[in-house]
C-alpha cells in the first residue's frame, strides 16, 4: 500500500500534457493505494471528456472536506448533446472508494468530479 499526493499527481499530469488548465489545488489530499495506474487513466479520461466540450480553459480543482476528498473538471460549454459517461470509469474508481458525479447545465457548463470517500 502506498500513500499518494493527489496534488502532487494532478502537478505530474499537467507537465505531462502541457495543460493550459487553470488548477486549484489543496494540499494534504492524500489517499492509499495499492496501484495508482487506474486513477491516472480516469484523471486523464475527465481532462480529455471535458477538453472536447469546450474552446476555453478548463478548471481543475481539488478539495477535502469532512466527507472525503473531490477532484473536479468544470468548463463552460456552449454543447447541449453531452456525451455518455464510458461505464469503465465507475469500475475503475471502485478500488479507490471513488465515484465519479456529472454535473452542469446543457449550454452553459459541464462538471465531472471524482468523489473519495473518507
Amino acid at each position: 500500500m502506498e500513500s499518494v499526493d493527489l496534488r502532487d499527481l494532478l502537478m505530474k499530469i499537467k507537465e505531462q500534457k502541457q495543460m493550459n488548465a487553470n488548477f486549484t489545488l489543496e494540499f494534504d489530499c492524500v489517499i492509499d493505494t495499492e496501484d495508482v495506474t487506474p486513477l491516472i487513466k480516469v484523471i486523464n479520461y475527465c481532462i480529455n471528456y471535458v477538453s472536447q466540450l469546450t474552446d476555453q480553459q478548463q478548471q481543475i480543482s481539488l478539495n477535502a472536506s469532512m466527507s472525503g476528498i473531490t477532484i473536479g473538471f468544470t468548463a463552460f460549454t456552449s454543447k447541449t448533446d453531452l456525451p455518455e459517461i464510458n461505464p469503465q470509469v465507475q469500475e475503475a474508481l471502485k478500488p479507490f472508494d471513488a465515484v465519479l458525479e456529472q454535473k452542469g447545465e446543457a449550454g452553459k457548463y459541464t462538471q465531472l468530479l471524482i468523489n473519495f470517500s473518507k
